[in-house]
């Protein structure tokens, strides 16, 4: 039986040897059973939760992929938990298997069939579930001790111990005498009105190590107005064990890990009075002065967005490029005291002009354009013939769905009315038919692309005429806004000669072809469009 091995751990802080220990179990299985091994897949601190796409689990898809060449006659896994920790996933994954002809094989429950599969799947998936709440348990009990449970905040350090019975004691902390002078500044300097930026930038020049290390940054020292982190937030300065501030919540599309916060009353806090390094006299100036500068600034205010705002990006260290004044532009990265190298500036005009120029000469390039076209073309060409292939199986759905429901309704006219199975299938039947005719309806209204051969001077127009609008103060605003969805990215690096930036602008290919036939641009593109071109 040509077999393929899979094994995964799910956390950086586990046993890497783990994933060896699986693949040597299950090779034991197969020779005693005589199966061959075709390929082994891995995959390495990755949630059984993490998805199944390429990006979120690249064992997994590759092994998916290996499978759908139709050779591959079995999965064997150690445990069913290794394949997913998530029922959908789990479900999908096995009926993918089944598909291709490949049976799901377990050491500790042998062959996972749909009952079993619905089983395990619910018990893999409360198993973590139940995991992170006793993580969480364990966490709590960790603050209630006077101990923290994460990582190290600047001005301490590690103080953890063996107990009488030989076992560690993690999570104490005792003060940092060096670092906790710094702190101190930070906390002065701040309360003095000297900015989190220029706090950092002088600590940079001076050569004193962040927090990780690095640099020193202003959103290092300065607190996120949602999360409420940062420096001068942080009540460990003040002697007080906070816990619970935040929650980690898994967005069920990408299924990457999003923070919200929690609201105050539900924050665990522990007094640590031998942590204490800030007293409450500056501590009190520091926060007054932090719920002074939320409020924002006056000319900020009055200030309209840029049409250009958030597209920047400076090209030697990847920080936004940012208005820094109300006529220049600069690196972000030099805000947040990174002291990234591009130090240049551009005016706000200059800036604007020079990514229009650009936009008009390359963008409105005869065989630039054609090249989108056809690349555009041959993109939609292959998603018509998978629409084609859908709606032939949805039809046939349909068709057996009303054949079905001819059937039953048939019987019911002869009397069986008293038999509620009939009454169910029928609703069941009626439910397929009324599914498969939406799902057809939806296909059928997909927009139909038409590229015909005069695409490259409708373009032409289009581009013309935001040009006009953006000389016109009152259509400015809507006319940037169709600007800004023709551009990817921006970026700026120093010149290579002279003075100044030099400008590179990627623009969107699903929007450039839109605009081209006089369309809205899409907001957000299917994943097949999402092209980039540099301009």
């Amino acid at each position: 039986m040509r077999t393929l091995i899979y094994a995964r751990f799910s956390s950086a802080l586990q046993n890497s040897r783990s994933i060896d220990q699986q693949v040597d179990v299950c090779r034991e299985r197969a020779d005693r059973e005589g199966w061959a091994v075709v390929d082994v897949f891995t995959d390495y601190a990755v949630s059984g939760g993490a998805g199944m796409a390429e990006g979120q689990r690249p064992g997994l898809a590759a092994l998916l992929e290996r499978v759908e060449q139709g050779d591959i006659e079995q999965v064997l896994v150690d445990t069913s938990s290794r394949i997913a920790r998530h029922q959908g996933d789990a479900h999908s994954i096995r009926e993918r298997l089944n598909y291709n002809g490949a049976r799901l094989f377990t050491l500790g429950d042998g062959e996972i069939d749909s009952f079993k599969g619905a089983i395990k799947g619910l018990l893999d998936e409360q198993m973590r579930v139940e995991l992170r709440h006793n993580i969480k348990r364990g966490q709590t009990g960790t603050v209630r001790q006077g101990r923290s449970p994460a990582g190290i905040a600047y001005g301490y350090r590690t103080a953890n111990r063996i107990d009488g019975n030989g076992r560690p004691i993690r999570g104490l902390r005792v003060i940092d005498d060096e670092q906790a002078e710094i702190v101190r500044r930070i906390f002065t300097e701040y309360a003095s009105g000297t900015s989190p930026r220029a706090i950092a930038l002088q600590l940079n020049k001076e050569g004193i190590p962040g927090p990780r290390g690095t640099r020193w940054r202003a959103t290092t020292i300065r607190p996120d107005r949602t999360r409420g982190n940062g420096m001068l937030s942080n009540r460990i300065y003040i002697g007080q064990l906070v816990h619970n501030r935040t929650s980690k919540v898994i967005d069920p599309v990408t299924r990457k890990t999003r923070i919200r916060p929690n609201p105050a009353s539900e924050w665990i806090v522990e007094p640590v009075d031998h942590l204490r390094i800030i007293d409450d006299e500056l501590w009190q100036k520091v926060q007054d002065e932090l719920e002074s500068n939320r409020t924002t600034m006056p000319d900020r205010k009055r200030r309209p967005r840029h049409f250009l705002s958030g597209l920047g990006e400076c090209g030697c260290c990847g920080a936004g490029w940012n208005v820094k004044s109300a006529n220049l532009w600069g690196c972000g990265g030099q805000v947040e005291g990174a002291l990234c190298d591009n130090r240049r500036q551009v005016t706000t005009e200059s800036y604007e002009r020079r990514v229009l120029d650009g936009l008009e000469r390359r963008l409105l390039d005869p065989e630039l354009v054609s090249i989108y076209v056809r690349e555009y073309h041959q993109e939609y060409t292959r998603r018509a013939g998978e629409t084609r292939r859908e709606s032939a199986r949805l039809e046939q759905r349909k068709a057996d769905a009303e054949r079905k429901v001819a059937r039953l309704v048939s019987a019911l006219a002869e009397g069986g009315e008293e038999f509620s199975e009939i009454r169910e299938a029928l609703q069941k039947a009626r439910t397929e038919r009324d599914k498969a005719t939406a799902q057809l309806a939806e296909i059928e209204a997909l927009p139909v692309v038409a590229l015909h051969p005069g695409i490259a001077e409708q373009y032409r127009q289009q581009v013309t005429k935001l040009n006009e609008a953006l000389a016109d103060p009152n259509a400015r605003k809507e006319a940037g806004q169709v600007i800004r969805a023709l551009i990817d990215r921006i970026i700026l690096t120093p010149a290579k000669e002279g003075r100044g930036v030099d400008i590179e602008v990627k623009g969107k290919l699903a929007s450039i072809v839109a605009l081209a036939r006089g369309e809205p641009a899409p907001s957000e593109a299917p994943e097949p469009e999402k092209r980039r071109h540099q301009l």
